[in-house]
C-alpha cells in the first residue's frame, strides 16, 4: 500500500523513519535521492554558523546591522526595517520562524563556500546551498539548493546524538527545532501528546518535512520529501495520503 501510494505521487520521492532507540530503519525509499531542498537550506546556513562558533570565530551574540536593501517585501520578523540584529536572532528567526531574510543575511555573512564545506566535512554529500533563498539563477547560471532524506538524518542524528558538535551547540540548536512555530506537516495526523525538533518546507512543487519525533518514549527520525513541479490536486492528496500512512507506521 505504501509502495502504491508512493508511485500515485509522480514527481520525486524520497523517505526515512529512524528509531534512535534500536537504530532500525523500519521504512526507506531513496533516501539518497538528490531534491530541490525549498527551506531545508536553511539547516546547512545553521551547520555553518555552528562550525564558526565551536571554532570560536563567531558569538551568537555578535551584532550585525540588516540594512533595508536585504529585507524581502513579506517579511514579518524584519517589519521594523534596517536595525541591529544578533546571531542569536537571526538564527532563531530563520529555524523557528522561517525568515528568508535572516537566511539571506547569514548566507552574506558566511559565504556559499563556507557554508558547503562544512557541509561535506558533516558527511552530507547531497546537499549544497547556491543560491540566496528565493533565488534560482546567479549571474544568468540556474542554480539551486539541494538536500536529500539521507543528509537531513545525518544532521539530526548528530544534533540528537551530540556528536555534530559539542554537546553545548548541539542542545543550542535543539531548541530552536523545539520552538518550531509550523504546526503542519506529520502533526496533524497524531492525536496523542507529541512534541518535535523538525523543518517543513511547503510550497507548490515542492513538500519536505524532516526531524525528531518524541512519542510513547520513543525517538524517532522522519524525513519525507517531494518534489513535483507538475503537482495537481490529486497527486497533494496522494501527498497527504502517503504522509498520513507513514504517520500511522509512528
Amino acid at each position: 500500500m505504501m509502495m502504491d501510494e508512493i508511485h500515485r505521487e509522480g514527481g520525486l520521492v524520497s523517505v526515512i523513519f529512524k528509531d534512535f532507540d534500536t537504530g532500525q530503519i523500519p521504512f526507506s525509499f531513496a533516501p539518497e535521492q538528490r531534491m530541490l531542498a525549498g527551506d531545508m537550506a536553511k539547516i546547512p546556513i545553521l551547520i555553518a554558523a555552528l562550525a564558526r562558533m565551536q571554532n570560536g570565530e563567531m558569538s551568537p551574540d555578535r551584532c550585525v546591522i540588516v540594512p533595508n536593501l536585504w529585507i524581502n517585501y513579506d517579511s514579518v520578523a524584519f517589519e521594523r526595517g534596517s536595525m541591529s540584529y544578533s546571531i542569536d536572532e537571526l538564527l532563531s528567526w530563520m529555524i523557528v520562524a522561517g525568515e528568508d531574510t535572516a537566511a539571506n543575511v547569514l548566507i552574506e555573512i558566511l559565504g556559499f563556500d563556507y557554508i558547503n564545506r562544512c557541509c561535506a566535512a558533516c558527511g552530507m554529500v547531497n546537499t549544497r546551498v547556491e543560491c540566496r533563498l528565493g533565488e534560482t539563477k546567479i549571474h544568468d547560471d540556474a542554480r539551486f539548493n539541494t538536500t536529500s532524506a539521507a543528509d537531513m538524518l545525518t544532521f539530526f542524528e548528530g544534533l540528537y546524538r551530540n556528536t555534530l558538535f559539542d554537546r553545548e551547540l548541539c542542545e543550542y540548536a535543539g531548541r530552536m527545532f523545539l520552538r518550531q512555530r509550523n504546526h503542519e506537516g506529520f502533526t496533524r495526523y497524531i492525536c496523542d501528546d507529541i512534541y518535535t525538533g523538525r523543518l517543513v518546507s511547503d510550497t507548490r512543487s515542492e513538500s519536505h518535512e524532516a526531524g525528531v519525533f518524541y512519542l510513547h518514549q520513543v525517538d524517532y527520525f522522519l524525513g519525507v520529501f517531494n518534489s513535483d513541479p507538475d503537482s495537481t490536486p490529486e497527486k497533494r492528496l496522494a501527498n497527504k495520503q502517503m504522509r498520513a500512512r507513514i504517520a500511522n507506521m509512528i
